[in-house]
C-alpha cells in the first residue's frame, strides 16, 4: 500500500454540492415539518376561494426550520396557482416601513418608485396587490421598527394572509394593542427537533454536499449530538462545513471524528449571525465599533457622526440591532455620571476580520 493512498489528489474534492450546506438551501422535501406546513397551507387556504386567508404568527427558538417551512409553502403555492402573490421579506435588512415597501416594489417589478416616500410606495402596492390575492411573509419581524407597515398591510389590502416569523415569542404582546387586535392572528410554535430528527436532517445535506462515503459515523455522530444540544440546525450544517473543509486542507479522503473534534473545539463561540447579513449601514457602524470597543454610547456616537449624518435616535435603533443580533453587547459604565450610561464591548460575533 503506497503513502499517498489516502490522500487527496489536486483535482479531488470531499465535496459534492456545497450550496447543500447553506442555510437557504430549499431540500425537495422540508422533513419533520409536515404539521407545520399543513397548518400555514390552510391559513393561505381561504385566497382560493376568493376570500382572505388567516394571518399567522409563526414563534419558536433559531435555526428550528421556520423560515424553510415557509418558504417551502410558498413554492408550492407558486406551482399551484399564479392567482396569488407571494411576498417574502426579510427583515433584519429591511427594518423600516420604507425599506419595506421599496422591497415589495422590487418583488412586484414596480419600477416607478424614484422620489416617492413610504405612503405612496404602499398606495402604489395596494393597487397592485388588491387586483389578486396576497401572502406577504415578515420575516425577524422584531426587527422592524415602527408600527406603520402593519397598518397599511391590514386595512389597506382586501384579500391577503399575513404571515410573521420570529424567534421572539413576547415580541405579539409588545406591539400596540390597536395593530394586535387588527391583525387577529393564529399562532404557531414550532417545537424543538428530537435527536432523531436533527440527524437525519443533517445526513440528508451530507448525501446532498458530500461524495458518498467520505463522512465517517463516528465524525458525523458527534457533530448530530452537538448541533442537538445547541438546539439549531444552522449550527450543524455550519460545523459540516468546516469539518469537509479542514479534511481537504489536510488531504484527507476521509472526513473522521479527529476533523469534527478540531472543528468543535476551535467554534465555541460560533456566533450564526454572519457580517455578511448586515444592511451596508449597519455594517459600517460594526466596523467603526470594532476600534472602540470599551467605549460609551455617546462617545461612539460622537465618532460616528463625524463621518455619517444620523440622528441619535437612529444611532441607538441600530446599536440595539447590533446587540440583538449578539455582534455587540450593551453592559451598564461605572461613570458616576448621572443616568443609565452605557458601555459597549464585543459579542458572540468576532470582529477581528475587521
Amino acid at each position: 500500500m503506497s503513502l499517498f493512498d489516502d490522500m487527496l489528489k489536486g483535482e479531488e474534492s470531499l465535496f459534492l454540492d456545497t450550496i447543500a450546506l447553506d442555510v437557504d438551501f430549499m431540500p425537495g422535501v422540508v422533513k419533520h415539518r409536515e404539521n407545520e406546513q399543513q397548518y400555514i397551507a390552510t391559513c393561505i387556504k381561504p385566497l382560493f376561494q376568493k376570500r382572505s386567508g388567516k394571518n399567522l404568527f409563526i414563534t419558536g427558538s433559531p435555526g428550528i426550520g421556520k423560515t424553510v417551512a415557509v418558504k417551502h409553502v410558498l413554492q408550492e403555492l407558486k406551482k399551484e396557482t399564479g392567482d396569488i402573490e407571494t411576498i417574502y421579506v426579510n427583515c433584519w435588512k429591511k427594518d423600516t416601513a420604507h425599506k419595506i415597501a421599496l422591497e415589495i416594489c422590487d418583488q412586484l417589478d414596480y419600477k416607478f418608485v424614484h422620489n416617492k416616500d413610504t405612503t405612496d410606495l404602499f398606495r402604489d402596492i395596494t393597487k397592485i396587490l388588491n387586483k389578486r390575492a396576497a401572502v406577504i411573509v415578515l420575516d425577524e419581524v422584531d426587527k422592524v421598527a415602527g408600527d406603520e407597515v402593519f397598518y397599511t398591510l391590514i386595512e389597506d389590502l382586501y384579500r391577503k394572509s399575513i404571515i410573521l416569523i420570529t424567534n421572539e415569542k413576547e415580541w405579539l404582546g409588545k406591539i400596540d394593542s390597536r395593530v394586535r387586535s387588527r391583525l387577529m392572528v393564529d399562532v404557531l410554535e414550532f417545537r424543538a427537533y428530537s435527536h432523531e430528527e436533527v440527524a437525519d436532517i443533517l445526513r440528508e445535506r451530507v448525501n446532498y454536499a458530500f461524495v458518498p462515503g467520505v463522512f465517517q459515523e463516528d465524525g458525523f455522530s458527534l457533530i448530530a449530538q452537538k448541533t442537538f444540544e445547541k438546539g439549531d440546525l444552522r449550527v450543524g450544517l455550519f460545523f459540516l462545513r468546516e469539518a469537509g473543509e479542514l479534511a481537504e486542507s489536510t488531504s484527507s479522503r476521509r472526513i473522521t471524528v479527529e476533523h469534527a473534534r478540531k472543528v468543535l473545539a476551535k467554534l465555541k463561540e460560533f456566533s450564526i449571525k454572519k457580517v455578511e447579513s448586515l444592511a451596508p449601514e449597519e455594517r459600517k457602524m460594526l466596523e467603526m465599533i470594532s476600534h472602540h470597543i470599551g467605549k460609551t454610547t455617546k462617545q461612539i456616537f460622537d465618532l460616528y457622526v463625524k463621518d455619517e449624518k444620523i440622528s441619535y435616535s437612529s444611532f441607538q435603533r441600530r446599536l440595539k440591532q447590533l446587540a440583538k443580533g449578539k455582534f455587540i453587547t450593551l453592559q451598564p459604565a461605572n461613570t458616576g455620571q448621572p443616568g443609565n450610561v452605557m458601555m459597549v464591548q464585543k459579542g458572540n460575533m468576532t470582529l477581528d476580520e475587521f
